[in-house]
């Protein structure tokens, strides 16, 4: 070893020839045989995001329905970029998001961000409508 502490040794890895790649099913199995504790869960598709593969199907239900844009500020959103003389794609570069997140807003498919619609606001220099805060009811016991 060296004075200063440091080991300016060579130091290579290497991997068995053959070796295998073993499935969840053939770890579990190899890990019980040896006698270690295994916890299995099993767990429903998602894509890379780790969002359910199905969650249209979920986000569809009277339980779960998201709320959307409502009818008036799409319209409202429409016409103001029009009288901009702007397109999906203008209004898209001009607040920083994707073309798709304008054609959704317009369409009353996009769940409201406060965010978004603030800068949708400030580029279309106009105060777009919004929908009123739901009062929810407490219900007595």
């Amino acid at each position: 070893m060296n004075p200063s502490g440091q080991d300016w040794g060579y130091t290579s890895f290497t991997t068995k020839k053959g070796a295998q790649h073993l499935t969840s099913e053939q770890l579990s199995s190899k890990a019980i045989s040896e006698g270690r504790a295994v916890e299995t869960v099993k767990t429903g598709a998602t894509n890379k995001s780790g969002v359910p593969s199905n969650i249209g199907k979920l986000m569809n239900t009277e339980e779960f329905k998201a709320d959307t844009v409502s009818f008036e500020f799409k319209i409202a959103l429409q016409k103001a970029r029009q009288e901009k003389k702007m397109t999906q794609g203008d209004l898209a570069k001009a607040v920083m998001e994707k073309q798709s997140v304008i054609s959704d807003y317009e369409a009353g498919k996009a769940i409201p961000n406060p965010q978004i619609i603030v800068k949708l606001e400030r580029a279309l220099g106009c105060r777009l409508p919004r929908d009123k805060k739901k009062k929810t009811k407490k219900e007595d016991d």
